[in-house]
Protein backbone atom coordinates (compact mmCIF):
# COMPACT_ATOMS: atom_id res chain seq x y z
CA UNK A 1 0.00 0.00 0.00
CA UNK A 2 2.62 1.97 0.77
CA UNK A 3 4.43 1.55 -2.45
CA UNK A 4 1.40 2.79 -4.44
CA UNK A 5 0.92 5.40 -2.52
CA UNK A 6 4.15 6.44 -3.33
CA UNK A 7 3.93 5.75 -7.21
CA UNK A 8 0.64 7.81 -7.40
CA UNK A 9 2.51 10.39 -5.57
CA UNK A 10 5.34 10.92 -8.22
CA UNK A 11 3.53 12.40 -10.78
CA UNK A 12 2.39 15.25 -8.66
CA UNK A 13 5.85 15.74 -7.08
CA UNK A 14 7.19 16.41 -10.49
CA UNK A 15 4.18 18.52 -11.54
CA UNK A 16 4.96 20.62 -8.19
CA UNK A 17 8.74 20.52 -9.25
CA UNK A 18 7.79 21.94 -12.58
CA UNK A 19 6.02 25.28 -11.40
CA UNK A 20 9.60 26.76 -10.90
CA UNK A 21 10.92 27.80 -14.10
CA UNK A 22 14.11 25.96 -13.38
CA UNK A 23 13.99 24.34 -16.86
CA UNK A 24 13.09 27.10 -18.86
CA UNK A 25 15.97 28.77 -21.00
CA UNK A 26 17.70 31.53 -19.59
CA UNK A 27 16.91 35.04 -21.09
CA UNK A 28 19.67 37.33 -21.60
CA UNK A 29 19.07 41.05 -20.90
CA UNK A 30 18.13 43.52 -18.25
CA UNK A 31 16.78 42.57 -15.17
CA UNK A 32 14.96 45.26 -13.13
CA UNK A 33 13.83 44.34 -9.92
CA UNK A 34 10.74 46.07 -8.44
CA UNK A 35 9.88 46.25 -5.10
CA UNK A 36 7.36 48.50 -2.97
CA UNK A 37 7.94 48.23 0.91
CA UNK A 38 10.40 46.99 3.23
CA UNK A 39 9.04 46.41 6.54
CA UNK A 40 5.73 44.27 7.98
CA UNK A 41 3.14 44.87 7.04
CA UNK A 42 0.13 46.53 9.03
CA UNK A 43 -2.76 45.37 10.47
CA UNK A 44 -5.65 44.82 8.14
CA UNK A 45 -3.57 45.49 5.08
CA UNK A 46 -4.85 43.18 1.71
CA UNK A 47 -1.55 44.20 -0.05
CA UNK A 48 1.01 41.88 2.40
CA UNK A 49 2.47 40.34 -0.62
CA UNK A 50 3.88 44.31 -1.46
CA UNK A 51 6.47 44.09 1.88
CA UNK A 52 9.37 42.64 2.04
CA UNK A 53 11.26 41.95 5.24
CA UNK A 54 14.63 43.69 5.63
CA UNK A 55 15.69 40.32 6.44
CA UNK A 56 14.90 38.44 3.44
CA UNK A 57 15.61 42.20 1.41
CA UNK A 58 19.70 42.07 3.02
CA UNK A 59 19.41 38.04 2.18
CA UNK A 60 18.88 38.76 -1.72
CA UNK A 61 20.87 41.69 -1.88
CA UNK A 62 24.06 39.09 -0.17
CA UNK A 63 23.02 36.88 -3.02
CA UNK A 64 23.44 39.32 -5.87
CA UNK A 65 26.63 40.26 -4.54
CA UNK A 66 27.83 36.58 -4.08
CA UNK A 67 26.76 35.95 -7.90
CA UNK A 68 28.92 39.21 -9.02
CA UNK A 69 25.91 41.82 -9.94
CA UNK A 70 26.63 45.20 -10.11
CA UNK A 71 23.20 47.20 -9.70
CA UNK A 72 23.17 50.33 -11.15
CA UNK A 73 21.64 54.12 -11.06
CA UNK A 74 19.70 55.03 -13.69
CA UNK A 75 22.69 57.81 -14.27
CA UNK A 76 24.81 54.46 -14.99
CA UNK A 77 22.24 52.86 -17.09
CA UNK A 78 21.88 55.80 -19.77
CA UNK A 79 25.70 55.87 -19.55
CA UNK A 80 26.01 52.08 -20.69
CA UNK A 81 22.58 53.29 -23.04
CA UNK A 82 24.77 56.10 -24.71
CA UNK A 83 27.85 53.87 -25.24
CA UNK A 84 30.03 55.57 -22.59
CA UNK A 85 30.25 52.41 -20.61
CA UNK A 86 29.85 48.31 -21.64
CA UNK A 87 26.82 46.14 -20.78
CA UNK A 88 28.05 42.78 -19.48
CA UNK A 89 24.96 40.81 -18.60
CA UNK A 90 26.17 41.23 -15.07
CA UNK A 91 23.80 44.26 -14.84
CA UNK A 92 21.06 44.59 -12.56
CA UNK A 93 18.93 47.61 -11.51
CA UNK A 94 16.81 47.87 -8.02
CA UNK A 95 13.99 49.95 -8.19
CA UNK A 96 11.23 51.17 -5.79
CA UNK A 97 7.57 52.57 -6.65
CA UNK A 98 6.39 55.23 -5.01
CA UNK A 99 8.84 56.58 -2.36
CA UNK A 100 7.71 55.33 0.84
CA UNK A 101 9.22 56.08 4.34
CA UNK A 102 10.12 52.70 5.17
CA UNK A 103 12.27 52.67 1.51
CA UNK A 104 14.37 55.87 4.12
CA UNK A 105 13.93 53.65 7.23
CA UNK A 106 14.32 50.05 6.22
CA UNK A 107 15.96 49.67 2.77
CA UNK A 108 18.19 52.33 2.63
CA UNK A 109 20.23 51.25 5.65
CA UNK A 110 20.29 47.59 3.97
CA UNK A 111 21.48 48.96 0.87
CA UNK A 112 24.42 51.19 2.54
CA UNK A 113 25.68 48.17 4.52
CA UNK A 114 25.68 45.66 0.99
CA UNK A 115 27.31 48.41 -1.05
CA UNK A 116 23.68 48.02 -3.18
CA UNK A 117 22.33 50.87 -4.93
CA UNK A 118 18.78 51.57 -6.07
CA UNK A 119 16.19 54.08 -7.98
CA UNK A 120 13.05 55.27 -6.14
CA UNK A 121 9.86 55.95 -8.67
CA UNK A 122 8.94 59.18 -6.36
CA UNK A 123 4.69 60.64 -6.70
CA UNK A 124 5.78 63.95 -6.01
CA UNK A 125 2.53 65.28 -4.62
CA UNK A 126 2.73 62.62 -1.92
CA UNK A 127 6.43 63.71 -0.90
CA UNK A 128 5.97 63.91 3.32
CA UNK A 129 2.40 62.63 3.10
CA UNK A 130 0.49 59.34 2.59
CA UNK A 131 -0.07 56.82 -0.29
CA UNK A 132 -3.84 58.47 -0.71
CA UNK A 133 -4.34 57.21 -3.80
CA UNK A 134 -5.40 54.17 -1.67
CA UNK A 135 -9.12 53.55 0.00
CA UNK A 136 -8.29 53.66 3.44
CA UNK A 137 -11.10 51.79 4.22
CA UNK A 138 -9.59 48.56 2.54
CA UNK A 139 -6.01 49.69 2.30
CA UNK A 140 -4.06 51.18 5.76
CA UNK A 141 -2.26 54.51 4.42
CA UNK A 142 1.10 54.80 5.51
CA UNK A 143 3.35 57.42 5.61
CA UNK A 144 5.42 58.69 2.25
CA UNK A 145 9.11 59.79 2.64
CA UNK A 146 9.48 63.40 3.31
CA UNK A 147 12.12 65.91 0.60
CA UNK A 148 14.89 65.64 4.09
CA UNK A 149 14.61 61.63 3.47
CA UNK A 150 14.93 61.58 -0.47
CA UNK A 151 17.95 64.33 -0.10
CA UNK A 152 19.64 62.02 2.37
CA UNK A 153 19.49 59.36 0.13
CA UNK A 154 20.48 60.66 -2.71
CA UNK A 155 23.68 62.52 -1.19
CA UNK A 156 24.37 59.18 -0.07
CA UNK A 157 25.22 58.18 -3.90
CA UNK A 158 23.50 55.11 -3.25
CA UNK A 159 20.02 56.53 -4.77
CA UNK A 160 18.41 57.89 -7.69
CA UNK A 161 15.38 58.78 -8.59
CA UNK A 162 12.49 58.96 -11.22
CA UNK A 163 9.01 60.10 -11.65
CA UNK A 164 6.01 58.20 -10.52
CA UNK A 165 3.46 61.02 -11.74
CA UNK A 166 2.40 63.73 -9.58
CA UNK A 167 -0.40 61.78 -8.19
CA UNK A 168 -0.36 58.44 -8.87
CA UNK A 169 -3.33 58.05 -11.50
CA UNK A 170 -4.03 55.79 -13.80
CA UNK A 171 -3.16 57.50 -16.47
CA UNK A 172 -5.51 55.67 -19.04
CA UNK A 173 -8.38 56.69 -16.86
CA UNK A 174 -7.91 60.44 -16.55
CA UNK A 175 -8.26 62.83 -20.10
CA UNK A 176 -5.08 63.23 -22.12
CA UNK A 177 -4.58 66.61 -21.33
CA UNK A 178 -4.36 65.70 -17.47
CA UNK A 179 -2.40 62.70 -18.23
CA UNK A 180 0.07 64.56 -20.29
CA UNK A 181 0.32 67.06 -17.41
CA UNK A 182 1.06 64.61 -14.74
CA UNK A 183 3.74 63.26 -16.90
CA UNK A 184 5.77 66.22 -16.94
CA UNK A 185 4.82 68.48 -14.44
CA UNK A 186 6.40 65.94 -12.06
CA UNK A 187 9.48 65.66 -14.09
CA UNK A 188 9.79 69.59 -14.06
CA UNK A 189 9.06 69.35 -9.82
CA UNK A 190 11.34 66.47 -9.56
CA UNK A 191 13.96 68.22 -10.75
CA UNK A 192 13.73 71.56 -8.96
CA UNK A 193 13.58 68.88 -5.67
CA UNK A 194 16.63 67.04 -6.44
CA UNK A 195 18.38 69.18 -8.41
CA UNK A 196 19.13 67.22 -11.27
CA UNK A 197 17.65 65.76 -14.81
CA UNK A 198 15.34 62.90 -13.95
CA UNK A 199 16.02 60.45 -17.22
CA UNK A 200 13.55 57.35 -16.01
CA UNK A 201 9.53 57.54 -15.56
CA UNK A 202 7.18 53.93 -14.19
CA UNK A 203 3.88 53.72 -14.84
CA UNK A 204 1.03 53.76 -11.90
CA UNK A 205 0.22 50.28 -11.92
CA UNK A 206 1.52 49.93 -15.13
CA UNK A 207 -1.41 51.54 -16.80
CA UNK A 208 -0.76 53.54 -19.84
CA UNK A 209 2.62 52.08 -20.81
CA UNK A 210 0.92 49.73 -24.35
CA UNK A 211 -1.09 53.02 -24.45
CA UNK A 212 0.77 55.05 -28.00
CA UNK A 213 -0.55 58.52 -26.88
CA UNK A 214 0.07 58.16 -23.42
CA UNK A 215 3.43 56.85 -24.13
CA UNK A 216 4.41 59.61 -26.17
CA UNK A 217 3.90 61.94 -23.63
CA UNK A 218 6.50 60.16 -22.09
CA UNK A 219 9.35 60.05 -24.44
CA UNK A 220 8.55 64.03 -25.11
CA UNK A 221 8.52 64.66 -21.88
CA UNK A 222 12.20 64.00 -22.59
CA UNK A 223 12.32 60.75 -20.59
CA UNK A 224 15.05 58.65 -21.52
CA UNK A 225 13.81 55.00 -19.88
CA UNK A 226 10.12 54.64 -19.01
CA UNK A 227 9.30 51.34 -17.14
CA UNK A 228 6.23 49.39 -17.12
CA UNK A 229 4.85 46.79 -14.34
CA UNK A 230 4.93 43.53 -16.65
CA UNK A 231 6.85 40.62 -15.68
CA UNK A 232 9.94 40.02 -17.57
CA UNK A 233 13.08 41.05 -18.86
CA UNK A 234 14.67 43.01 -21.46
CA UNK A 235 16.40 42.49 -24.55
CA UNK A 236 19.43 44.96 -24.41
CA UNK A 237 20.35 46.83 -26.47
CA UNK A 238 16.63 48.14 -25.54
CA UNK A 239 14.75 49.32 -28.19
CA UNK A 240 13.21 52.42 -26.77
CA UNK A 241 10.74 52.74 -29.75
CA UNK A 242 9.55 49.72 -29.65
CA UNK A 243 8.80 48.83 -25.89
CA UNK A 244 9.24 49.99 -22.60
CA UNK A 245 11.39 48.01 -19.98
CA UNK A 246 10.00 45.39 -18.21
CA UNK A 247 10.30 44.29 -14.50
CA UNK A 248 10.93 41.30 -12.02
CA UNK A 249 8.13 41.66 -9.16
CA UNK A 250 9.55 40.86 -6.29
CA UNK A 251 7.37 39.95 -3.64
CA UNK A 252 6.72 38.97 0.61
CA UNK A 253 7.36 35.09 0.08
CA UNK A 254 9.89 35.06 -3.17
CA UNK A 255 12.86 32.80 -1.87
CA UNK A 256 16.28 33.33 -3.32
CA UNK A 257 15.28 30.55 -5.60
CA UNK A 258 12.29 32.70 -6.81
CA UNK A 259 14.83 35.88 -7.01
CA UNK A 260 17.65 33.37 -8.76
CA UNK A 261 14.61 32.71 -11.76
CA UNK A 262 13.34 35.79 -12.07
CA UNK A 263 16.53 36.91 -12.60
CA UNK A 264 17.42 34.30 -15.09
CA UNK A 265 14.17 32.92 -16.84
CA UNK A 266 11.90 36.63 -16.73
CA UNK A 267 10.12 35.14 -14.01
CA UNK A 268 9.62 31.94 -11.40
CA UNK A 269 6.77 30.64 -10.95
CA UNK A 270 4.12 29.31 -13.82
CA UNK A 271 1.18 29.57 -10.88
Amino acid sequence: MNTAYALLALPAAALYAFRWTWWKKDLPGLPALCYHKIGTPPRGSRLKELWVSPEKFAKQLDWLNKKGYRTLLFSELLQIREGKEKFTGKELLITFDDGYENNYLQAWPVLREKGAKANIFVVYNTVGKTNVWHNPGTEPWINMADQDMLLEMQESGFVEYGSHTMNHPKLEKIPAEDAKWEIEESKLQLEKLFKRKLCAFAYPYGIGAYNEKIRKFVLDAGYTFDFSFKQGKTPWPWDREARTIDRLFIKKNDSLLDLALHIKKGFARLW
